[in-house]
């Protein structure tokens, strides 16, 4: 597995590299913040739709990393192309998710936070 992408070159890089799986997204995620502090990002959809052809006309697969927030947009997701779907922070607040359980003023919480964020590097670094 490799990416994150957004073009069907780089799913092509990829899988003629070795890589069976492409992650494709860039700024999508509910709790990502790429775009607003990089200015870059890509439409989820119309990177779903050019990965997908790339991928499958080498016989890869992509998953759709972000862009989530109901069911509709899953669907939309699968209808482009998408082989699988990553469902971040549609789960994230569920008893059953992983995360540190907060609680304030009687209300829990779960952290929720992207990968590339300063608490991300911290742990995972």
């Amino acid at each position: 597995m490799a990416g994150n992408v957004v073009t069907g070159e780089m799913v092509e890089e990829l899988i003629l590299s070795g890589a069976d799986i492409i992650k494709v997204g860039i700024g999508p995620g509910s709790v990502c913040t790429t775009r607003k502090k990089t200015g870059v990002g890509y439409p989820q959809l119309s990177a779903v739709m050019e990965c997908a052809d790339a991928a499958h006309g080498l016989k890869g697969h992509i998953i759709s990393d972000g862009g989530c927030s109901c069911p509709g947009d899953v669907a939309k997701a699968f209808g482009a192309g998408a082989d699988f779907v990553m469902l971040g922070g549609m789960l994230a607040g569920h008893s059953e998710s992983g995360g540190e359980l907060i609680e304030r003023d009687g209300k829990k919480y779960k952290l929720f936070y992207g990968m590339s964020s300063e608490m991300a590097m911290k742990k995972y670094a």
